[in-house]
């Protein structure tokens, strides 16, 4: 019941931001402005995150320690926060706005990129499901962690309003938490998680380096896997959106004319 739970709401998720995802774009085909595109952008790398997220819960294995501490429920509860922020003042200036919308989209798409590399390991509580190195996980220990705050700090440079900074701080405090939590839980279940954590920094990338090259059995089986859950994420989203293909294509349609 309690994998069922999960799911629905992970689906109740995708379909909500699948739906402000539709909305935005609305938007911007009738805007047609700048900032309205990079929020459409935002909200579909949203949608992209969240319909991996349920794809992972749903073909993810089972957890090798359970965690029951409340602490790991409490910060959890951080992924709500986004939603909580205000959006940008009708005073604010629209360069500032759009710089944090660019780094919103910057830390969307890195987020993407991560979910898709954890794959089956992804956990909502802080639990050992996996060990994760290659890809994004070679430069940091938490690239999805990562990408997260990054887009959360693109927010606030939109909207620095007090309430949505006092919300960031208490987001990156809950997020902090997390990582100490998932690192306890890794090095109790993996002995080698110790050698890992001690050459890749945590949240902030070093500087570039040769990565360690994976046996090439695991590296063509993660690639397999990897298309097949990034081919059923293009897709759902391809179907969420299409009701918008006729009006980009009213958009585009007088340029192409023109050609």
């Amino acid at each position: 019941m309690g994998r069922r739970l999960v799911v629905f709401a992970f689906g109740v998720m995708a379909l909500a931001v699948g739906l402000h995802a539709i909305d935005a774009l609305a938007v911007a085909v009738d805007e047609r402005a700048l900032g309205a595109w990079l929020v459409a952008a935002y909200a579909v790398l949203k949608l992209a995150v969240a319909v991996a997220f349920t794809a992972f819960v749903i073909v993810r294995g089972p957890a090798l320690r359970r965690t029951r501490r409340p602490i790991a429920y409490l910060v959890c509860g951080a992924v709500l926060v986004p939603a909580l922020l205000g959006d940008p003042s009708d005073t604010a200036p629209p360069a500032l706005v759009v710089v944090g919308e660019l780094i919103a989209v910057a830390g969307c798409a890195w987020m993407l990129v991560a979910a898709l590399a954890l794959g089956r390991c992804f956990g909502v509580l802080p639990e050992a499901r996996g060990l994760v190195t290659h890809g994004p996980y070679a430069l940091v220990r938490h690239p999805l962690y990562l990408g997260e705050l990054g887009a959360m700090a693109g927010l606030l440079v939109a909207s620095p309003s007090p309430r949505n900074l006092l919300a960031g701080a208490a987001f990156a405090a809950a997020q902090v938490m997390r990582m100490r939590l998932e690192e306890s839980a890794l090095t109790r279940e993996f002995p080698e998680y110790a050698d890992y954590a001690a050459r890749t920094p945590r949240i902030v990338p070093a500087l570039p380096r040769a990565p360690a090259l994976q046996p090439a059995g695991e590296r063509g089986q993660a690639m397999v896997e990897y298309a097949m859950i990034l081919g059923f994420v293009a897709a759902v989203v391809f179907v969420v959106l299409s009701p918008l293909g006729t009006a980009v294509g009213e958009l585009i349609e007088p340029v192409v004319g023109r050609l």
